[in-house]
């Protein structure tokens, strides 16, 4: 548990940093000219499009080469990804930082297969839920800064937001150097060359033993093939309601960007909850699939709730609910795809199962905003309820392992 604790603070800085930038780049991009595909793709799509090329790539070499050398490397770049952010004073220059933001932040794998590394299958969903409530509870401290930090002379801006997401960086960078221990034994290991060996011969030693390519691992069972295309669904929907919310909000509530930072703020605390704090009982009570089923269903009530608000009452009701049910679905969903893994493939196939949450996350944004501004205010709402309907259905038909087996 000592090192899930550090590991939770290297990924709650950098996810803080994160959050800074999150709230004014829509409006910056905005600002710079952008068009109503590039207002919400811009920010949160081109970070999740490279993070999605890279998260495999990151996810494989952990598996090689440990997954320390990893995340200081990818933490690393990162300072420079916000650095570059912060300097940005055209549209052009702004998402080639974001995308580059996103390469950096393709260690998810690695981060999700080092809590897989120091927990046991009875205790794997409240690790991974331990984790990943970093990510919550980093982007709950980071959209109130990014508010405050993120106008400059009344205009939206984003180089002091920058400047401090580098600087939480740069602690994230030497806590991983000098706090986290290497967590996967060079015993289990699994050498590039070595892998693409085996691979060509098409016989052989781990390949057979499912430790072959992650992408020919996962198409050869359909379990995983099913889990991993609910996740896409429903992260497709989580995606589209993330990327269009400061418009909605400023349009429909005249929310300024402290406002919108403070509801950013509700709804990564409500998903650190359903993390860290809900989804162990939880699981033992329902097990992860039930469970996975629930948390979409509270997904798809927060989304009409968004859809059909008069009032901050309901603005206030929606987020509660999306942002509880969101936190539980990540942990359970990762814990179901890390029982079907091999023990000696689990970087690589978080790799790509996190890929798939990326992918979800470019398709929300790139949907979002057209839809948005040509359809409605509602229109992205419903037709995020839709996917993550159509998720749940597919999750519904998987029959999955779980920690009792």
């Amino acid at each position: 548990m000592k090192r899930l604790g550090v590991l939770w603070l290297v990924v709650f800085i950098s996810l803080a940093g994160f959050g800074i930038t999150t709230i004014p780049f829509p409006f910056v991009a905005e600002n710079l000219g952008a068009s109503d595909f590039w207002k919400t793709f811009g920010g949160s799509g081109v970070f999740s499009l490279f993070q999605l090329i890279a998260t495999p790539i990151w996810g494989r070499f952990s598996d090689a080469y440990g997954r320390k050398p990893i995340l200081i490397l990818s933490t690393g770049g990162t300072i420079l990804a916000f650095a570059w952010l912060a300097s940005a004073s055209t549209l052009e220059s702004l998402l080639v930082a974001r995308a580059f933001g996103g390469i950096m932040s393709g260690n998810l794998s690695a981060a999700f297969a080092y809590a897989t590394d120091v927990t046991d299958p009875q205790n794997r969903a409240k690790g991974l839920g331990i984790v990943a409530s970093a990510f919550g509870i980093g982007f709950a401290v980071g959209p109130p800064l990014g508010g405050l930090l993120g106008t400059d002379g009344g205009i939206p801006s984003m180089h002091w937001p920058g400047i401090a997401s580098a600087a939480l960086s740069a602690i994230a960078f030497l806590g991983t150097i000098f706090l986290l221990p290497e967590s996967l034994p060079k015993e289990l290991r699994k050498p590039i060359a070595k892998a693409k060996a085996q691979s060509a011969a098409g016989t052989g030693g781990e390949a057979d033993a499912g430790g072959g390519p992650p992408v020919k691992a996962m198409l050869s069972n359909p379990v995983l093939i099913g889990l991993v295309m609910s996740s896409l669904f429903v992260a497709i929907a989580a995606g589209a309601m993330q990327s269009v919310f400061q418009f909605w909000g400023r349009d429909l509530f005249n929310y300024s960007l402290r406002d919108i930072g403070v509801h950013f703020m509700v709804f990564a605390l409500l998903s650190a909850v359903g993390q860290a704090g809900l989804v162990g009982p939880l699981v033992k009570r329902f097990g992860e699939k039930r469970l996975s089923l629930m948390a979409i269903g509270g997904v798809v009530a927060g989304l009409l709730v968004f859809a059909t608000a008069q009032n901050d009452a309901m603005v206030w009701t929606a987020i509660c609910v999306f942002g509880l049910a969101n936190g539980l679905f990540l942990p359970v969903i990762t814990s179901l795809v890390s029982f079907e893994a091999d023990v000696r493939s689990h970087g690589a196939v978080m790799g790509v199962f996190n890929a798939s949450s990326s992918a979800g996350r470019i398709v929300g944004p790139a949907l979002s905003g057209p839809v948005y501004f040509k359809l409605g205010p509602a229109a992205p709402f419903v037709i995020s309820a839709v996917l993550a309907i159509i998720g749940g259905i597919l999750l519904s038909r998987v029959r999955a392992k779980s920690a009792a087996e």
